[in-house]
């Protein structure tokens, strides 16, 4: 482990547009206290933790902890998988974890926070595994669910139909059916929903909170819609206080609107993009324009921009209510804002997070996976966007973005913000740093001085 520590002011470089780098020695004095530099668990090699990740409160201390996925950590000559558990104190995270949960079939490619189901102040969470094996099809995928603690114990695993689905890849979570209990939606892009869709992909929502799959609701690709599981969101876009579900389809994002008799029989949204990549990366944010919906970001991380290809593109899009078609690739009311990535193939809109709060400020946190730190290739950046940015559509060469410190470590994978009672710190996957073994790199949200 380094003898010097460092973090990067967010809110500073945001607001003042100067990036920070301070020593440990020099910050310690300020409030709250400063983050190590990383998290990574060092005999891992190859393990390509910070692939996923997430930041919930587990053990009730109302201080939020961190599930790293490590989905290539070995067992014998199997790529099995590892959950890294960094239980946090008031004094934040240890380098090290605290606890590490094996599985197999690449647990830990994808994760969701869920809520606290049996309101004993833990939370539980979901952990996909790409790869896993089911009793109905050998790697089909599975995904398992843990009821939250100082050490997270199984509490369901879910399999999927039939092998090579892939079911997992993707997850989220919300109340999607309106009873005022947390849901969860599973991708599974390989799935094969009939003999002339083969592989196209089918996404499932399991009900809480005792999550059967008798059940659940399967929502398959057609031939209007394929492509699906790859991606996916929730989240309130019509004001009606249900949760809605968006998902990314082959250069479409598809929605249908939460309630009692979710899903309707077609989509309710649809919106079109002819850019590489469109929809990999949805996030829904809050009202932007003060016309009384959240607003939807849209990624389009292989977008061609200035003649170079995955260069990347975000869309900010208006929320709304009824049947809903845009076209997001053409100036309409609809469109709030159109940002380009840089022209270095750095795939803009990699990964995005709304965080509220930063300095008194709103911001989306947008990665660019594969972006070059002067001679650093694809280290990665982390964009931090306001919303007086995303409304402004101000370019991106405009804003101080977050660096990544080494070659091909692809600096921004994953996304999360940990809340506790030292601020809010963020946490960013570097899947691919350290040759494959993956760290997860930490922030801090605090303005400087607090």
């Amino acid at each position: 482990m380094h003898t010097r520590y460092k973090t990067f002011g967010l809110a500073v470089v945001a607001i003042l547009a100067v990036a920070l780098n301070y020593t440990f020695a020099t910050a310690a004095s300020s409030k709250p206290p400063i983050p190590p530099d990383f998290l990574w668990q060092q005999s891992l090699k190859g393990s390509m933790q910070g692939k996923s990740g997430i930041a919930l409160d587990l053990n009730g201390d109302g201080n939020e902890d961190l599930v790293i996925g490590a989905p290539y950590a070995r067992q014998g000559n199997a790529s099995s998988g590892n959950l890294l558990v960094y239980l946090a104190s008031s004094k934040g995270f240890k380098t090290q974890p605290s606890v590490v949960l094996k599985g197999e079939g690449n647990l830990g490619w994808s994760l969701a926070a869920l809520d606290d189901l049996d309101h004993d102040g833990k939370r539980y969470f979901a952990a996909g595994a790409v790869n896993g094996t089911g009793k109905d099809g050998s790697l089909s995928g599975t995904v398992t669910i843990y009821k939250g603690g100082n050490r997270p114990q199984k509490i369901l695993t879910l399999e999927g139909e039939s092998a090579f689905d892939r079911f997992g890849y993707s997850l989220a979570s919300g109340d999607l059916n309106g009873d005022g209990i947390v849901d969860l939606v599973v991708g599974a892009p390989m799935h094969s929903p009939s003999a002339t869709l083969y592989q196209q992909g089918a996404v499932y929502v399991f009900f809480g909170p005792d999550f059967g799959s008798s059940g659940a609701v399967k929502i398959p690709a057609t031939t209007a819609s394929g492509g699906i599981g790859l991606s996916l969101a929730v989240g309130d876009v019509n004001n009606d206080g249900v949760d809605d579900l968006l998902m990314g389809t082959s250069g479409k994002v598809i929605g249908y609107y939460g309630g009692s008799s979710f899903p309707s029989p077609s989509e309710d949204i649809v919106f079109t993009s002819k850019d590489g990549g469109f929809g990999r990366a949805i996030a829904i944010l809050w009202d932007l324009d003060g016309d009384g919906f959240r607003d939807i970001a849209l990624g389009a991380y292989q977008a061609t921009v200035g003649g170079t290809s995955e260069c990347g593109r975000l869309f900010i899009i208006k929320g709304g209510s009824g049947k809903r078609t845009v076209n997001a690739g053409v100036i309409s009311p609809d469109r709030l804002a159109l940002i380009d990535g840089e022209t270095n193939a750095g795939q803009f809109a990699s990964a995005m997070l709304p965080v509220k709060g930063i300095g008194g400020r709103d911001y989306v946190l947008v990665s660019a996976v594969h972006g070059n730190v002067d001679t650093l290739s694809m280290t990665g950046k982390i964009f931090p966007l306001s919303s007086e940015d995303l409304m402004a559509g101000t370019p991106v060469e405009s804003v101080t973005a977050v660096p990544g410190e080494a070659p091909n470590m692809h600096l921004g994978s994953f996304l999360a913000v940990a809340e506790g009672t030292w601020g809010k710190w963020l946490a960013a996957g570097a899947p691919t740093e350290k040759e494959n073994t993956g760290r997860v790199r930490l922030f801090n949200l605090n303005p400087v001085g607090q």
